[in-house]
């Protein structure tokens, strides 16, 4: 096989491959607050992307996975599945009050 016809090959493969991957990229964003201050490591998951993230020292927290619609949003050691959010394709804030339930984490919006 030539040289061309390998380049042309990989090229046409790569172009698949990008065609088949989600086209996007989608951002939720907000503030953890709590009795002992700003909180929080998210994990966000929407079917089967999941996105990993930790707020800052005054609580904000952005986080973008690869996939859009109905999700589910954890915070510390929230038990599955978590808070239910729905994330669209302009950046979605939410802002929660992080609670602590017989030892799990809870969150509620605020």
């Amino acid at each position: 096989m030539d040289r061309g016809r390998l380049v042309a090959g990989a090229a046409i493969g790569a172009t698949g491959i990008a065609l088949c991957a989600p086209a996007w990229a989608e951002t939720l964003y907000g503030t953890l607050t709590g009795p002992g201050g700003p909180n929080g490591r998210l994990v966000l998951t929407c079917d089967r992307a999941v996105a990993r993230a930790v707020a800052d020292a005054a609580g904000s927290y952005r986080i973008t996975v690869n996939g859009r619609g109905r999700c589910h949003l954890q915070v510390n050691n929230m038990p599955p599945p978590g808070e239910l959010v729905f994330v669209y394709e302009e950046p979605t804030r939410y802002d929660y009050e992080v609670t602590a339930v017989g030892g799990a984490a809870r969150i509620e919006r605020r």
